[in-house]
């Protein structure tokens, strides 16, 4: 009589599903019960800190887990410029490469930001400038994009490019222009204009050097040639200054 067949021992298997069980809890007790609203604060309190240039404030911490979160009424400012940039939320999601993609909302217009490990950050999007001012008497959007490096404890951005458009702006004191465009490149405090041009109330296009004030980004000074037309008549035109006499 043949002898009977053993079925072969599942002990092995029962004990790998348990494991898995148990690291599958404890990964679930992690995210749960991990104060990350606590910890995602931190982080961003320690990003002030070595951030010279930049003052970050915020509300509140929300939907936080383990690979993101949401920052709601995130201020943005310069150090020792009046002013500050708001964003109604900015949300996050952490990773390897980007080592953060932020996407920022401006009043219904977004931005989205990607963070690299050596400092450099990409973005593109649109800004409403009336929320993005703090309710200041600047209106209408800006589509920006850019480019920058900026390392560690450094103030200003080492190298890099910024694109703004705009089809439309009324500034503070009610004038409108149209067709408005700054294309440059940045090499330390050393600004290359290569674009600043508007296109109404009179058509100007220009282009030359810039040289950005670390202490006061408002009084970064420029030196701009190009030409104005009027009508079917085109003139040279040349004009210097500040961003403050720009803006103001």
């Amino acid at each position: 009589m043949a002898a009977k067949q053993r079925k072969p021992s599942s002990l092995p298997a029962r004990i790998l599903a348990r494991m898995m069980l148990m690291v599958f809890g404890f990964l679930v007790g992690v995210a749960l019960f991990t104060p990350w609203n606590k910890i995602w604060a931190s982080a961003l309190t320690s990003l002030d800190e070595r951030l010279p240039s930049v003052r970050l404030r915020w509300d509140s911490i929300d939907r936080d887990g383990p690979f993101g979160f949401r920052v709601n009424g995130l201020r943005v400012a310069m150090a020792d410029t009046p002013g500050s940039l708001a964003f109604s939320h900015a949300s996050v999601r952490v990773g390897l490469s980007p080592l953060a993609r932020v996407r920022l909302d401006t009043g219904g217009s977004q931005c989205e930001l990607d963070l690299f490990q050596n400092g450099t950050f990409e973005f593109e999007g649109d800004f409403n400038l009336t929320s993005l001012l703090g309710g200041t008497d600047f209106k209408g959007n800006l589509h920006v994009a850019g480019n920058l490096f900026l390392p560690d404890g450094a103030i200003l951005p080492k190298t890099g490019w910024l694109d703004i458009r705009s089809q439309q702006l009324v500034l503070p004191d009610g004038k409108t222009i149209t067709d408005f465009a700054f294309t440059a490149e940045i090499n330390h405090s050393d600004l290359d204009v290569r674009d600043f041009s508007i296109g109404s109330p009179v058509a100007i296009r220009t282009a030359g050097r810039g040289l950005i004030d670390p202490s006061n980004l408002y009084r970064t000074t420029f030196d701009l040639k190009g030409e104005l037309t009027i009508g079917k008549r085109t003139l040279p035109y040349e004009t210097q200054g500040t961003l403050a006499d720009a803006i103001w």
